[in-house]
């Protein structure tokens, strides 16, 4: 719940701050994956008893997936991990030695939505 919460306030100061194309990118997918594992959540409550089945491991690598997603968004924006800014309207001020780490996370969540599209019915 609180890596939903991280992801969407992240998203929420992306969209006001007016986004370059790997912020864009990284809100987008950052909202995809969000909406894909509460998704596969609601489908598979199984997972809070019996937390071994193969959707189970598939929906919990994406939530790793969408942790790492949320860290590299702070690391490009020069935040501190872990500690969103106050202000909703604080700007992204890109690291760009950040940038490759951040289209990794990018490109492995859409991976993950993939799979995830596999155990949602």
């Amino acid at each position: 719940m609180k890596s939903l919460l991280v992801s969407l306030t992240i998203v929420a100061c992306l969209v006001l701050a007016g986004c370059p194309k790997i912020e864009q990118d990284a809100r987008d997918t950052a909202a995809a994956l969000g909406g894909a594992i509460t998704a596969a959540q609601a489908q598979h409550q199984e997972c809070k008893t019996a937390p071994t089945g193969s959707a189970c491991l598939t929906i919990n690598k994406a939530v790793d997936g969408q942790n790492a997603l949320v860290t590299s968004i702070e690391a490009y924006c020069g935040w501190t991990a872990g500690v969103l800014p106050t202000d909703p309207n604080t700007k992204c001020v890109p690291v760009q030695s950040a940038s490759t780490g951040l289209q990794t996370a990018i490109n492995n969540a859409n991976t993950f939505i993939s799979q995830l599209k596999g155990v949602i019915q």
